[in-house]
């Protein structure tokens, strides 16, 4: 009764806090960045909590409804979700939306800000639509800062700066073929960058487009020249082959255009950086994957300039496993002329192959402890039709206590004393003739049964418990 008591007064007094807290602010003060603008133009938005002096109320974190009742497909800005916004510390009590709220009808349109919990906290705001701007397009004009003209670049790259009025669609030509579209902001100066540009003389213009995307006003035109020389790829070498062992050590080699930034290779997502070791040469030593797959491998090559050549795939290895083979010793025939004259010719002896079955080994065995379990995992084995657990006794007995598919084991936690047990994992494949056999037994791992971790927490719950009874005996 006592904690329904206690949680009722804290409700109360959070309740009693808040509604005090709300009360120092008397209304909203909302300013929209123009009080004329046309349909599909966008325009700042504005919001402050203010007191009755118009003080600004900088402890005000609530939420506050925003909503056009005149318009009701005006596109309030990204972060007001259904119509709502939660006041943020970061906002400093006066939060902006930058060239956010869009307009679809024409005349007279209103923006209505409420507090949620109290309507008579509000603001309304007025602006005129129109189809377009009053403003004559000839002084609509947009002009290209950057680049000069005739400018030469040695990059495939390049900054487009402009300048023109704010909020205002723009868009980017090269060679009167559009590249990119963009909308201006409250500054007056604006920077796009273009990428993968072409070698050669171009032309670049700057394009204002009005609410209908309709081409308002073009700057005049300027002519650059790229000569990006990207870096030439000639060859790559892997030695000892293409058809490796997994980790077998192996070299790469590249021959390139000589002084580049960087030259590497991609095996399998792994990054490798080469060295160059002599002109036009670059060399790096590393291991094959240690999966069995055939990987590509790509180059990527980038010279000062940070102009990039990108082989892909340059070449291929191939990852398998080894050939479990042996041969007996060399079998060595005596030959016995029976007379002098004749010369006896023998076939030459092959030698006979033994095929030697290929051995699987429980590898990477690893246990992780956990509060409640103890889990067993490994490497998985691709052959493995299933794995054996093996729990071991006295005498190094063993017996079998499961059979799993997955290369994963997990052991429950008993409560009633602190043991350990040791368990063995054993692969179960099919061999050549597709029977069933058992392989290599793995390491021994010894696993706790009892979480002495947790021993602590049982004590401390006995106190309590203890401590509890003892107290309701006395209120009794």
């Amino acid at each position: 009764m006592k904690k329904i008591l206690k949680f009722l007064i804290t409700i109360i007094f959070i309740s009693y806090f808040n509604y005090t807290l709300a009360a120092t602010v008397d209304h909203f003060e909302v300013t929209i960045s123009a009080t004329e603008t046309s349909i599909n133009k966008a325009v700042d938005l504005m919001i402050e909590a203010k007191d009755r002096s118009w003080n600004t109320v900088k402890d005000y974190n609530w939420t506050v409804l925003i909503l056009s009742e005149t318009d009701s497909k005006a596109e309030l800005p990204k972060d007001i979700i259904e119509n709502s916004y939660v006041f943020k510390t970061l906002d400093q009590w006066i939060v902006k939306f930058e060239n956010s709220l869009i307009f679809k009808s024409i005349w007279k349109q209103e923006i209505s800000v409420f507090d949620f919990y109290d309507e008579d906290i509000t603001w309304v705001w007025e602006i005129n639509v129109i189809w377009w701007e009053s403003t004559p397009e000839d002084k609509i004009e947009i002009n290209i800062i950057s680049p000069e003209n005739w400018i030469v670049i040695w990059t495939n790259h390049l900054t487009v700066s402009w300048k023109t009025q704010k909020n205002h669609k723009v868009k980017i030509k090269i060679d009167w073929e559009d590249i990119k579209t963009t909308t201006s902001n409250n500054d007056w100066v604006f920077e796009e960058k273009l990428d993968n540009l072409k070698n050669g003389t171009s032309t670049i213009i700057a394009v204002v487009l009005d609410a209908d995307n309709k081409e308002v006003w073009v700057s005049k035109e300027i002519k650059i020249t790229i000569k990006a020389e990207n870096p030439e790829f000639n060859s790559i070498k892997i030695t000892p082959s293409l058809q490796l062992e997994p980790e077998t050590s192996i070299n790469i080699q590249v021959k390139a255009t000589k002084e580049l930034k960087e030259v590497s290779v991609i095996i399998n997502d792994e990054i490798i950086r080469l060295i160059e070791d002599e002109d036009w040469i670059y060399n790096w030593k590393t291991t094959a994957p240690k999966i069995e797959w055939e990987y590509n491998v790509d180059v990527k090559l980038i010279n000062d300039l940070w102009n990039q050549t990108n082989k892909r795939p340059a070449t291929k290895i191939k990852v398998v496993l080894p050939d479990f083979h042996s041969w007996t010793d060399e079998i060595i025939v005596d030959v016995i002329e029976e007379e002098p004259e004749e010369i006896i010719e023998w076939e030459p002896v092959s030698k006979p192959i033994i095929k030697r079955k290929k051995i699987y080994k429980i590898t990477n065995l690893q246990l992780t402890k956990l509060k409640t379990k103890s889990i067993l995992s490994w490497d998985p084995i691709t052959e493995a039709l299933s794995y054996n657990i093996y729990k071991q006794l006295e005498w190094n007995k063993l017996v079998l206590v499961d059979n799993v598919k997955e290369p994963r084991y997990e052991v429950n936690i008993v409560w009633d004393k602190i043991t350990y047990d040791y368990f063995i994992v054993e692969p179960v494949v099919k061999d050549e003739t597709w029977d069933t056999i058992k392989w290599e037994l793995s390491d021994i791992t010894e696993i706790q049964t009892w979480p002495k971790e947790l021993l602590l927490l049982w004590f401390l719950s006995l106190i309590i418990w203890f401590f509890i009874t003892k107290f309701r005996r006395k209120v009794s």
